[in-house]
């Protein structure tokens, strides 16, 4: 089971926290788990807990915040689930993206894509876990070597674009990992365990 702890920064490479987690095949496709500690916007820490299909289609997704807890659970035209107590149900079909501000939700992205795509987004906002709809694009780079705090890999590299804001950076990922995050996320320690990307050196 691949295991690690990620610097979490501020989008221009602050340090704001960190993320300690764990990710496996699984029964279902994959799980991730992971906590969170950030200074962002106040102190605090968060749960998450995504899991996808064999097509890296999310299933469900869990996070809690400390103020705001999200569950949710995907069927062919919606999510259904949770917030703070109170039902959801928020309008998706299967070729709909979940993201949030988490490496997770990245590398399912970039694994369920071959080429570089404009995707609909639930987008659930930090900390508050609100669904949004949004438009994103990844821009598939090409497969190079990157190098980390825990070693150089073999990832394929994508530029990450938020269309109605223009935020853009570039990502890392190897097989299920988000290695490299410009200015959001790096990684300070791994193991690969059994399954998870090894470092090339």
């Amino acid at each position: 089971m691949p295991s690690g702890r990620y610097v979490v920064m501020d989008g221009d490479g602050s340090r704001v926290g960190t993320e300690e987690f764990r990710c496996a095949p699984g029964p279902a496709g994959w799980r991730y788990f992971s906590e969170i500690q950030t200074s962002v916007p106040d102190r605090h820490d968060e749960i998450v807990d995504l899991v996808v299909d064999a097509e890296w289609r999310p299933l469900r997704v869990r996070i809690a915040t400390g103020s705001h807890e999200i569950e949710l659970t995907a069927s062919d035209r919606s999510l259904t689930g949770r917030l703070d107590g109170e039902p959801a149900v928020v309008p998706w079909v299967p070729q709909m993206h979940i993201d949030y501000l988490c490496p997770a939700f990245n590398a399912v992205t970039a694994n369920r894509l071959d080429a570089s795509a404009e995707i609909d987004v639930v987008y659930l906002a930090p900390v508050t876990c609100d669904p949004l709809v949004r438009r994103q694009r990844y821009e598939l780079i090409g497969d190079e070597e990157v190098a980390t705090p825990v070693g150089r890999f073999r990832a394929r590299r994508w530029r990450y674009t938020v269309l109605g804001s223009g935020w853009t950076a570039d990502l890392w990922v190897a097989a299920d990992l988000v290695v490299a995050y410009e200015g959001l996320f790096e990684l300070e320690s791994y193991e690969p365990g059994a399954s998870g990307p090894s470092p090339a050196g």
